[in-house]
């Protein structure tokens, strides 16, 4: 098994923190209340993600400095991550902690995804299944991430735009989750990603697994770093484009395969008039 395998992961560079909103500012502010007198407590109401704004991702900017941010719903339950907001410990549990958990309604949680140093790395396998039971409701993995000062970086960029965001006019007090030192993430990338160097990546920029013919990869482990926004439509764009590449490799080892389907904008009258620009 190529050495890069379980290793360069990662974490889409996602960064979740926490808009604890004056309902008194909203209403006077945004304008905002859900009924004359009755708060707006808009935190559990609406899509899982509400808006996202692209402005920080300036490709002039210094790398590790540029990021995109959406504002997401979290469920409750991770109510445990953000910090109480009051000086002192203990800074995610406690007393305070429950009196914030009570105001959750006026929760605005933000997720940054920003570029990371792929420091991630897979430890050895459980003896089954992909992690270790410790309870009803925990699981430990084998994810070693050992955060590098150029992912810090780009945190500590996303924060304070965050925090720019949502203190102006003192709309709300933003709060940082401290629950766990451990990073976060719900767009897992690169484990077994492409690129040109077999040092550092475990597959050829055909998606196929060096020293290993024939085998191929083509889901977010294969994409090489962070994306800075959502990765669903990379993921299936590079499955889409390995699986040509796939065919072909197939009609190299002798098998008598051919595709079902027309790629885009080539063979299909529809699809080509879509290409068309239209100038």
């Amino acid at each position: 098994m190529p050495d890069a395998v379980g290793r360069y992961f990662s974490p889409n560079g996602d960064r979740v923190t926490l808009a604890l909103l004056d309902e008194g500012k909203v209403r006077d502010v945004l304008g905002l209340e859900r009924a004359p007198g009755v708060a707006y407590e808009g935190y559990p109401i609406g899509k899982p993600i509400g808006s996202m704004t692209f402005d920080y991702l300036d490709a002039s900017a210094p790398e590790f400095t540029r990021f995109s941010l959406q504002q997401i719903y979290f469920p409750p339950i991770t109510n445990i991550l953000p910090e109480d907001g009051v000086d002192g410990a203990p800074v995610w549990f406690g007393v305070d902690k429950k009196a914030l958990t009570a105001r959750w309604r006026s929760w605005l949680t933000v997720l940054a995804m920003t570029e990371d140093g792929n420091e991630g790395v897979f430890g050895t396998p459980p003896p089954s299944g992909n992690f270790l039971r410790v309870a009803a409701s925990a699981g430990l993995g084998q994810l070693s991430f050992q955060t590098t000062p150029e992912t810090q970086r780009g945190w500590d960029a996303a924060d304070g735009a965050v925090k720019g965001v949502v203190e102006k006019d003192g709309l709300a007090r933003h709060l940082l989750w401290k629950g766990t030192s451990n990073v976060q993430s719900a767009h897992p990338l690169a484990s077994c990603r492409m690129g040109d160097d077999p040092a550092t990546s475990a597959l050829d920029d055909r998606h196929e697994l060096r020293g290993h013919p024939g085998i191929f990869v083509t889901d977010g482990s294969a994409v090489p770093t962070s994306l800075c926004v959502n990765p669903s439509l990379t993921i299936a764009a590079l499955a889409e484009r390995a699986s040509s590449l796939l065919l072909r490799r197939a009609g190299e080892f002798g098998l008598p395969v051919r595709p079902q389907a027309p790629p885009p904008g080539t063979t299909d009258a529809m699809r080509r008039r879509r290409c068309l620009h239209p100038a």
